[in-house]
């Protein structure tokens, strides 16, 4: 085998001009520090705890009454429309309604902006106000500056948004109220990433919940945490942000945690399983709402995937699928009759073909969604009529 001729490859080196190359290596290396800074985990900031309001007792009645809200960023104004037309009916609070509200990503804002406190018996806000507030409100977590924009190349080296700002959003919306202080029992889902394992911010039991691929579920000792930080992390989409840092309000567990899109986009078998570990031997009755059904034929005819079969259109997609599988099994467990679900009412529409996207945070986007949000209340009516009946009945 012949060497090569190490003089003439230095020599030919030497003839490559490396001063064009400087600067571009230059601004590569920049990009690379840029991107690798706005991915790790996001701090919650220090606060002032306060005593917390002696929680109401609750008696569910012969049914336990269990909310479940898919995640969709911006779509969560579908839910928004279905809530306000239960509270209209049933002239009662969402928090009043039902026993365990469970909800993904904006789901989980949304379950937990309307189990806040304004006093003991009092929510902050009902789904009429909070529906006024969302569009506003969940845009401002979809702003980036043009800066960040520019430098992660629209996302693609770095999180398309920042955990910071959302995190400031929330902040400004919760203030310093804590997740045990909730008029209901909410569950919101996370996923912890050094673990590898499913993570629970659980309000009744001022703790939180994690589950083992040993010993299948546990419940870590973690204390309570501030609302602003749990909805913080339940919010974040492994896609498009960076992972949250999340200590509890004694400062004795820190966890590193990304948003349930990667396991339960749709919570509705989640909040069933919560439900009747609460109240083991009850039946249930769960409503869950959807937020929007995809229109068919939306993927690349050459790849298989949406455009680019890049992480967020694969996430999407998995996203969907777990969606259209949670529905399937809710469905069947309705079907035995005699098991754990006495009724099952699932709310949903299907999304034109031309649906902007759930990351649109602009104007135009939510009104095509509340108008969305509208015509489903419109077409379920007859069914969203039986169940605030039923609801607003129980005592």
């Amino acid at each position: 085998m012949r060497l090569p001729d190490i003089s003439a490859l230095t020599s030919w080196l030497t003839r490559i001009p490396l001063l064009p190359i400087i600067p571009f290596a230059i601004l590569l290396a920049l990009l690379w520090v840029y991107g690798n800074f706005h991915q790790r985990p996001v701090a919650s900031p220090q606060r002032q705890v306060s005593e917390l309001p002696a929680i109401r007792p609750r008696d569910p009645g012969q049914y336990i009454r269990v909310l479940s809200i898919d995640g969709g960023g911006m779509r969560g104004l579908l839910a928004l429309r279905c809530l306000e037309y239960l509270e209209k009916r049933s002239g009662k609070p969402v928090c009043e309604l039902f026993d365990v509200m469970v909800g993904t990503s904006s789901g989980a804002f949304i379950v937990a902006a309307l189990a806040m406190p304004l006093d003991q018996n009092t929510p902050r806000y009902t789904a009429a106000e909070l529906l006024k507030e969302f569009p506003r409100l969940w845009g401002r977590t979809l702003e980036a500056p043009a800066t960040h924009r520019i430098l992660s190349l629209k996302g693609r080296t770095a999180p398309r948004f920042l955990t910071s700002t959302r995190q400031k959003v929330f902040q400004e919306f919760f203030g310093e109220a804590q997740l045990g202080a909730a008029l209901t029992t909410i569950i919101l889902p996370a996923y912890a990433t050094r673990e590898q394992v499913p993570f629970l911010f659980a309000s009744d039991m001022g703790k939180s919940t994690s589950f083992s691929g040993v010993s299948g579920r546990a419940i870590t000792e973690a204390g309570d945490f501030f609302l602003a930080d749990a909805v913080t992390a339940a919010t974040g989409n492994p896609a498009v942000s960076a992972p949250s840092k999340i200590t509890n309000i004694s400062n004795d567990q820190t966890e590193i945690l990304i948003g349930a899109e990667v396991y339960a986009n749709n919570p509705a078998v989640l909040a069933l399983s919560e439900a009747l570990l609460r109240y083991p031997g009850r039946q249930c009755v769960l409503i869950s709402l959807g937020a929007g059904i995809p229109a068919s034929g939306s993927t690349s005819a050459t790849s298989g995937w949406r455009q680019t079969g890049n992480a967020a259109e694969i996430l999407q997609v998995a996203a969907e699928a777990s969606m259209l599988t949670t529905t399937q099994i809710a469905s069947s467990l309705h079907r035995f009759g005699s098991g754990p679900v006495a009724a099952y009412i699932r709310l949903d529409i299907p999304l034109p073909a031309d649906a902007p996207s759930a990351d649109d945070g602009s104007h135009k986007n939510a009104e095509v969604l509340d108008a969305l949000g509208i015509k489903l209340t419109s077409d379920k009516a007859a069914t969203l009529d039986r169940t605030a009946d039923f609801l607003g009945a129980k005592q």
